[in-house]
């Protein structure tokens, strides 16, 4: 994941980090409880400079390092400088960072957000079942007003659970008017997002009337609202692929999406898809398909040797754990890809079963990898390994930078550091959860819970505070999603 001296400074970063929080945890035995931080100013969604004051700052950046009390300025929704000391713009927000760890926001790297309208409905399908429910009577059915709300009502959703970047697949994209709608819920949101726009599946006969106007839609939407490269909304692709149909048709699509140069994700390599080819990595690759914009989605059962091909020609891996254990897909492919170079990003994938935020498909991935690789040495050598092969810092990078790196955006997201924008994650190292706080990462990547992360800034808005979301109209929005829900599952059981 890194360099030896990446791992070294890291090693040096951790030690100092474990000293400061065994003395602070030490002094907080002697130091009477605060008082509870007074309520959140009205407009605090909407200040251009904040300061985060004297936090423990696990930056992700190896130039930036970790501090064990430092500060961070925000102008204007970018990280202007990290340090001691800071001088406050007198306009400034000033946020109280003592006794929590500053972290990068989390990146979910695969979602299909409107299902938020269906959260819970998949609790028991099978893969088979999830498709004939969710999918056919609900994915199908949705308006555009349906998909702004689900789209909205979920950005909140992970934003709570401490994901600040959203790659969401959005399935329920079927017109012009449904895209158009889930750009607004996005934006609404406050979420940073990546809207995948759906490719629908070619006709028997080959026909392709919708893909024309899907195609025309997204260049306007390219050229147009989603046109700039650090925008908080940024257009993706999402395409059957050629697990799903035919192999000629399924180039087709590829070929055709090459204009649009964004991110292009498709499911593959899983043992239960209906038309599973074996190494389609390998033929997508001869053939010219796979490059710096390919998202793999699960890739649970690829030959090994095709993880290797796509980490030389670019690609990455988006892997969710719980869904892909769950229904069948087998066990996350990210020790595979990690071993073979290739950029992987985790997802949550489907509301409408699989909830939690990242925290908890970080250590899905993590403890079945881990539980691979313990199996393993037992079976060869008759013992367990003498030390883990990942670290919790390399499981926090998963999260972060490296999956900021894994879907093209980690020049903007993914660490703090000046000049990135201003996603930033603050936990309450004083909760009765996290206290004391002898190692910041590992207490991030093991011990925390969404109920820990008091507060979660994107692009430099603050969008939950105090550990409560900022959004006054969230009330509404709750309302909403439970009305809208009740009537679409009478429409689907009539």
């Amino acid at each position: 994941m890194g360099s030896d001296q990446d791992n070294l400074s890291a090693g040096i970063g951790r030690r100092s980090l474990l000293a400061a929080g065994a003395a602070a945890a030490a002094a907080a035995l002697a130091t009477p409880a605060r008082a509870q931080a007074p309520a959140s100013p009205s407009n605090i969604r909407d200040r251009n400079s904040i300061l985060i004051r004297g936090a423990t700052i696990v930056s992700m950046d190896p130039a930036v390092g970790d501090l064990v009390r430092g500060d961070i300025l925000i102008e204007n929704g970018a990280i202007w400088s990290i340090g001691t000391n800071i001088a406050a713009p007198t306009d400034a927000l000033i946020i109280d960072g003592s006794g929590k760890i500053a972290c990068p926001g989390f990146v979910n790297g695969h979602v299909h957000l409107p299902q938020t309208l269906q959260r819970g409905l998949s609790a028991d399908h099978s893969f088979g079942d999830y498709f004939r429910t969710v999918v056919l009577r609900y994915s199908n059915r949705m308006t555009p007003t349906d998909v702004a709300l689900g789209v909205r009502a979920g950005g909140l959703q992970e934003m709570a659970a401490g994901t600040t970047t959203i790659v969401d697949w959005n399935r329920e994209v079927i017109s012009p008017d449904h895209a158009d709608a889930a750009v607004d819920g996005h934006f609404a949101s406050g979420a940073r997002a990546v809207l995948c726009y759906t490719v629908p599946l070619r006709s028997q006969d080959g026909a392709t009337p919708n893909h024309a106007r899907m195609l025309a839609h997204a260049r306007t939407l390219k050229a147009g609202r989603l046109a700039s490269e650090t925008g908080r909304v940024r257009l993706g692709v999402c395409l059957p692929g050629p697990d799903f149909m035919a192999l000629e048709p399924a180039l087709a699509d590829l070929a055709m999406l090459r204009e649009l140069g964004v991110l292009t994700a498709f499911h593959c390599g899983a043992p239960i898809y209906a038309a599973r080819k074996k190494r389609v990595v390998a033929t997508l690759a001869e053939q010219g398909f796979i490059d710096h914009n390919t998202q793999l989605v699960h890739a649970n059962d690829l030959d090994l040797d095709e993880y290797k091909i796509a980490a030389d020609k670019g690609a990455s891996l988006a892997s969710t754990p719980e869904a892909e254990m769950h229904m069948g897909h087998g066990f996350s492919a990210i020790g595979r890809a990690r071993d073979a170079g290739l950029r992987f990003s985790l997802g949550t994938d489907i509301p409408s079963a699989f909830g939690g935020g990242m925290l908890s498909q970080m250590r899905a991935a993590y403890s079945a990898d881990l539980a691979l690789r313990n199996a393993a040495a037992f079976r060869d050598t008759g013992k367990a390994p003498e030390v883990k092969p990942w670290s919790a810092r390399a499981m926090l990078e998963a999260l972060t930078i490296g999956a900021a790196r894994a879907i093209n955006m980690d020049r903007i997201i993914g660490s703090l550091a000046p000049g990135k924008r201003a996603d930033i994650l603050l936990f309450d190292g004083g909760s009765a959860g996290l206290a004391p706080v002898l190692d910041p990462v590992g207490t991030i990547v093991l011990q925390a819970t969404p109920a820990d992360i008091d507060t979660v800034i994107v692009d430099g808005r603050v969008m939950k505070s105090g550990g409560r979301l900022t959004d006054p109209e969230l009330p509404g929005i709750v309302d909403a999603v439970k009305a809208r829900a009740a009537a679409m599952v009478e429409a689907a059981t009539r």
